[in-house]
Parts: C-alpha cells; sequence; structure tokens
C-alpha cells in the first residue's frame, strides 16, 4: 500500500503541469474533527499537515474541553483523509487515541476560489523543488485578464461626478507585457521587449493639465489606447485632491502587448513562400515597423520585399501616416497615405491617398457571351483625397457634418491573364468597353455627403475578444450624399442615402443598416449601378451561470442589386466574409440573402494564458438572378470548432474548424477543415467615414 501511495503522490504532482491550467481542480480536504465527549467540534479544510496543525490551533482557542494534535497527514492527491489524532483535556488527563476519516468538500468553495487554490498548491510545491519550480515557470501563467463583466457598464456615468473639476497633474504608470513576470520565457520577454515610451501615451491625450474634466472625453481617450495594437490594457484612475476638493489627478495605467511578430504563407506546392517579420511597437515608439521577403525555393530565385511603415499619431497631431514600398512575385505597390478621423463630437477629418498599384485580381463573372473565372493582372494609379468637419449640437446629444471627396483612378492598359492554360477557358485579356466591366474604367469620382451622427461607448467581455475591457459603440447615422462620376463610357450623377442605428436592450446589442444608392445617366435617362444593402446584427446577453460563458450571434445581410452592366462586380457571389463562408466555387447572381447563426461557449480553460472559446455556425445563402431571394437557388455551410487567443500576444485568435457544405443536390465539395486567423465577427462604428457608394460585392 505504501509503494501504490506514492505512485498516486507522484502523479498528483506531475499531472498539474502536464495538464491544462484550470482542468484540474485543487482537493481540500474537510475533516470532521469530534471532542472528548463526543460531540462536532469544527470541520477543518486543509491540504497539508501544516496547515491542519495551524487549523486546529486556531480551533483549539475556541474549543475549551479539548485540544486536537495531528500524528498524519492528508494526501491531496487522494478522495479521503484518515488522520490518527491524540485528545487531550486541559487538566492534561489522557482520554485516548482515535482515527478520523473524512471526505474531500469543495462544494461549499466558489469556482474562482477553486482556481485560485489550486495555483495556489502548484505554486506552493514549486517553492520546495527547483525542478518543479523552473517546470511551474514554464508553463503556468497567471491570469492577468480584467475581471469578466457579464453586464454591460457605463463607463461615462462612472466618471461623471468628476464633471467640471480642474485637471491638476496627469500621471501615467506604465508596464511591461509580463508584469509582474513569473517564468523564464516571460522575463526572456520583457528582456526583449522595449516597454511602451510615455509619449505615445501622452500624444493621444484629449485633455490637457488645467483643462475641466470631461467623462466623456476620458472614456474616448480610454477607447483609444485600448484601440492601440501595442497597448494591452489601459486603465484611467481618478485621485481627488484633498487640499483642493475642484481639483483631480488623472493617472494612466498601462500594460504592453508583445508585439514582435511574423507572418507567412506558402502557395501550395508551387514553390512560392512569403515571410513577414514586425514590430508593431518599433522601439517603443508605438509605429509599426515591417519587413516582408518572397521566395521561390522550386527555382530557387528571391522575388522581392516590402517594407511598410506605419504612424498612428503623428507628432500628436492624430494624423495616421502609412508608407509602403517594394514587390513580391508579380505584386508591385508604391504608396503613401495621410489620414485624420473624426475622433470628438466637434472635430475635423482630412485624407489622402497617393498609389502605384500592380497586383492579381481574382476576377469572376457570368453571362451568355463570356464566363470568367480566373486571376487577371491590373496596374493603375490612385489619387484619394477628401475631408470635412462636425459640429456638436447641445441637447441633442450628437452632431451634424459635412465631407466632401475626389477620387481618380487610371488603369494602364487591359488587365492581363496570369497562368495561361492549356487549353485556356478564359481570354487573355478582360474586354473593357459601353456596358462591358465598368470595374477597370479609367474615372473620377466626386462625393459630398452630409449627415447627423451619435456615438458613444459601454463596457463588457467577450464579444469580440476574450477577456479583456471591451468598448461597443452604440448610436446612430443618418447621412445623404450626391455626386458625379466621370469616365468615357458611361458618366451620370449619383444619389444615396445611409441609416444606421445600434443600442443595448435588455435582450442583448442590436444594429441595423440600410443604404441605397444609384447613378443616373440625365442625357440617356436611364438608371444604372444601383443597389441596396440592408444588414441587422444582433447578439445576446452573457448566457450561463456557471464558468462556461455563451453568447449567441445572428445576423441577416440582403444585398439586392438592379440596373447593372456585365462584368466584374455587376454581379456578386458569396464569399467568407458574406455568405457560407467555405463554398470553394460559388455561383454568381444580383440578389444575395445570408442568414447566420454563430454560438460561442468562451471556456475558462486557459492552457499557458491562451484563452480558448468553443463555436458552432450555420451559414444559409440564398443567391440567384429572381427578384424574390426566397426564390433563389439555397446553400449552406455548417460547422464547429475552436478558437485560441491570448490577449496579451497582437496575434489574432487562431481558429480551427470543421464544416460541410450542402447545396440542392446534397453535399458539395469542400476542404471539411480550416486553420486560419480570420474573424467574421468585427465592432461596429457609428462615425462617419469619407463619402462613397454603396458596396456591391
Amino acid at each position: 500500500m505504501r509503494r501504490w501511495g506514492y505512485v498516486i503522490a507522484l502523479f498528483c504532482i506531475i499531472a498539474p503541469y502536464v495538464a491544462f491550467a484550470g482542468v484540474f481542480r485543487k482537493p481540500v480536504c474537510g475533516v470532521s474533527v469530534i471532542d472528548s465527549v463526543g460531540h462536532m467540534a469544527d470541520t477543518l479544510d486543509f491540504d497539508t499537515a501544516e496547515e491542519l496543525v495551524k487549523s486546529i490551533g486556531h480551533l483549539s482557542q475556541s474549543a475549551q474541553d479539548s485540544i486536537l494534535i495531528a500524528a498524519g497527514i492528508c494526501d491531496t492527491a487522494m478522495t479521503y483523509c484518515n488522520l490518527p489524532f491524540t485528545a487531550h483535556h486541559p487538566d492534561s488527563l489522557h482520554l485516548g487515541e482515535w482515527r478520523l476519516t473524512g471526505k474531500r468538500d469543495t462544494l461549499h468553495l466558489t469556482p474562482e476560489e477553486r482556481t485560485q487554490r489550486f495555483y495556489d498548491t502548484l505554486q506552493n510545491r514549486a517553492r520546495r523543488n527547483k525542478f518543479w519550480g523552473w517546470v511551474h515557470g514554464m508553463v503556468i501563467v497567471p491570469q492577468r485578464s480584467a475581471p469578466l463583466r457579464t453586464e454591460v457598464v457605463d463607463e461615462t456615468a462612472a466618471y461623471s461626478e468628476y464633471n467640471g473639476k480642474r485637471i491638476a497633474a496627469i500621471e501615467i504608470e506604465r508596464h511591461n507585457v509580463f508584469d509582474p513576470a513569473h517564468s523564464y520565457l516571460e522575463k526572456a520577454a520583457n528582456a526583449v521587449h522595449v516597454v511602451t515610451r510615455q509619449y505615445p501615451i501622452k500624444r493621444d491625450l484629449l485633455f490637457h493639465e488645467g483643462d475641466l474634466f470631461d467623462a466623456d472625453q476620458i472614456v474616448r481617450y480610454k477607447q483609444l489606447l485600448r484601440s492601440r495594437q501595442y497597448i494591452a490594457t489601459a486603465n484611467i484612475e481618478v485621485v481627488p485632491l484633498p487640499e483642493d476638493p475642484d481639483a483631480v489627478i488623472v493617472k494612466v495605467i498601462t500594460r504592453d502587448n508583445w508585439s514582435i511578430s511574423g507572418d507567412g504563407s506558402v502557395r501550395g506546392l508551387t514553390g512560392r513562400v512569403k515571410g513577414e517579420l514586425f514590430d508593431a511597437n518599433f522601439l517603443g515608439t508605438g509605429d509599426r515597423l515591417s519587413y516582408q521577403l518572397s521566395l521561390d525555393w522550386r527555382r530557387g530565385r528571391y522575388e522581392g520585399s516590402m517594407l511598410r511603415y506605419y504612424v498612428p499619431n503623428v507628432l500628436g497631431t492624430f494624423y495616421e501616416a502609412r508608407l509602403t514600398a517594394g514587390r513580391s512575385f508579380q505584386e508591385k505597390y508604391y504608396g503613401a497615405s495621410l489620414n485624420k478621423r473624426f475622433i470628438q463630437p466637434t472635430d475635423h477629418e482630412v485624407g489622402l491617398i497617393v498609389e502605384n498599384v500592380r497586383t492579381p485580381v481574382y476576377v469572376h463573372y457570368e453571362n451568355p457571351a463570356d464566363t470568367v473565372d480566373a486571376s487577371y493582372m491590373v496596374h493603375y494609379d490612385n489619387l484619394d483625397v477628401w475631408g470635412g468637419g462636425s459640429w456638436y449640437v447641445p441637447g441633442t446629444g450628437g452632431s451634424v457634418y459635412a465631407m466632401g471627396r475626389v477620387n481618380g483612378l487610371r488603369y494602364h492598359g487591359l488587365p492581363q491573364r496570369i497562368d495561361e492554360e492549356e487549353p485556356p477557358r478564359n481570354p487573355p485579356e478582360l474586354a473593357v468597353g459601353a456596358g462591358m466591366n465598368p470595374y477597370f474604367y479609367d474615372r473620377i469620382l466626386s462625393l459630398a455627403s452630409v449627415g447627423f451622427y451619435e456615438e458613444r461607448f459601454l463596457t463588457t467581455n467577450l464579444i469580440y475578444g476574450y477577456g479583456y475591457d471591451e468598448y461597443v459603440a452604440t448610436g446612430y447615422r443618418a447621412e445623404l450624399t450626391v455626386g458625379y462620376l466621370h469616365n468615357k463610357f458611361q458618366p451620370g450623377w449619383y444619389g444615396g442615402l445611409l441609416l444606421r442605428a445600434g443600442h443595448f436592450t435588455p435582450a442583448g446589442y442590436v444594429m441595423g443598416n440600410v443604404s441605397v444608392g444609384s447613378f443616373y445617366d440625365f442625357c440617356g435617362r436611364e438608371a444604372f449601378g444601383s443597389a441596396l444593402n440592408i444588414k441587422v446584427n444582433y447578439f445576446t446577453n452573457m448566457l450561463g451561470k456557471g464558468r462556461f460563458k455563451v453568447r449567441q450571434f445572428l445576423s441577416a445581410d440582403w444585398l439586392k442589386g438592379w440596373n447593372r452592366a456585365s462584368g466584374f462586380y455587376e454581379s456578386v457571389w458569396f464569399t467568407r466574409a458574406s455568405g457560407p463562408r467555405e463554398l470553394k466555387s460559388s455561383p454568381t447572381g444580383n440578389n444575395r440573402f445570408v442568414l447566420s447563426a454563430e454560438t460561442v461557449v468562451f471556456t475558462p480553460w486557459q492552457p499557458i494564458g491562451f484563452r480558448m472559446a468553443l463555436y458552432c455556425y450555420a451559414d444559409v445563402g440564398f443567391l440567384g438572378y429572381g427578384v424574390n431571394p426566397f426564390a433563389n437557388p439555397c446553400y449552406a455551410t455548417i460547422g464547429v470548432g475552436v478558437r485560441m487567443k491570448n490577449e496579451m500576444l497582437i496575434f489574432d485568435a487562431l481558429q480551427l474548424s470543421f464544416f460541410v457544405n450542402i447545396g440542392g443536390r446534397g453535399f458539395l465539395p469542400s476542404d471539411w477543415v480550416t486553420l486560419t486567423n480570420e474573424q467574421r465577427m468585427r465592432a461596429m462604428r457609428y462615425i462617419p467615414e469619407k463619402p462613397q457608394i454603396v458596396d456591391y460585392r
């Protein structure tokens, strides 16, 4: 029995280190202690003899007729505790010895207490042995996430008690990625990582010392910090000044993300390989620098490099700047952009994009004369300029805005077929002319928009992320857009309308979007390029009271086009972003309706700091040229999968899914399994963007 006891004890010591953190719970022994006259004295919870002795010592202060002395140990790996006790009367009269048996009792502990006691046990054991201390430091990552919020919190209301007070000082407290660092890997990562300097945090400030405290500005600034890729968590504490009741100190506390990462792709057996290395917090400046290398290993040939540099806030002006230059296989890109977005209710926006692009484009369309389903090379110059302003309207909570935009696009020749087939199924170059492929027209598009909007943020957890505070936008936007399209084949005037609103309700979050627009040729007295898009997104409140949290997502998307020409993007098809997400070959149509449902189970499992979520989904899509969308052919994708995400790393969530595709004749060809970092659930915003026509894709 002793030999088996050693085996069981050894197993219980090793198992927690090779298992996922949080799967095994710390066993706690509850022993019923009987006093000298046979009455129940108390119940002791312990996992070692030392804790038992401490508990007995505490018990002896309240038990006046007996003092219990432990003469054994409880093996925490076992389901029972068998300990001999000796009872002595205060008058030192020996009353005898007996053996008491107790069973494990964890029912009175909350899940959080069980988890914490589990980690405490591992840490105590790690301190007693150098080897297990090393294993503990390598495997166990303490939970650093903010407390999970099952409710929606209005942080603006929480800060509003300080409105109108003077900001006497702004203090900034910065923390490394792993703070405190426990494992050797964490310590090594901290040594390599450059902590974000004070300047990038200060340049995002929407307020300054001496300003009056405004809760709306505080929350917007906090949301802005959390949107930065190099910041994992951001918190703002307000400290009143005892000597000045009309003044406060604003303390900004941040912790960094691990910002150095890489990406890559391998294109089947063609030998084409891309590798990218980037730092999203270059030298602690908050800027992003990336380098991409392309190789063809089958031919042993260098295929180009791409350099990108991004500044999220140039000199505190809130202008974003991007610079990209290089080539990768057949793709070449040289471009720069500068953009200042709306941030506050009264603000301005300015944008500029200059590009020279040579890139492959997957072209897919069907018509009686020709069917194209292949990749073509396009080469074009693009110049895009826009700007405008917004003005807060007191008493309404919203702002009016007006914007203008001019976009010029010029192609260098006709799109050329890539990788010719034998025999060829597609033309060597695309036909571009009157009523054919207007997507490839040289054009100048001038647009102007006016509207009214309101946007504010509420705070919660476990919607698009995996544990840290998320800022979900609520509000509305109503916009009217007019403009003129100049091109060689079919110029015309444009008119469009957009309505969008989203709010939290007692049943969850609901967002609706309606956009409709069309061009009109007054000379020919005909409309062209008309499109209607209606979207509804919904997700429930957090469901479940245990450690597993569930959220249900639903969406409906209807895209209808009419008065369309022939060619590329004059019809639509299913893509991963819109439709049954895994169809290998999609049909086309001008009327697409998609209904999607996804159930996400956020688990308490955090292997090595990675949160895990299980999900199942179903996409049902109707696509065709019929007026009634439900009379068109139906397709579906049904699948299950798992997502893993570490909020302290800048990697996107890793998704592994298993699925089947179904059509009118049964199962359709599919890959059955995918591994990707793409995620369709994205945050919704109501802040104005540059004027644009209704997207028909």
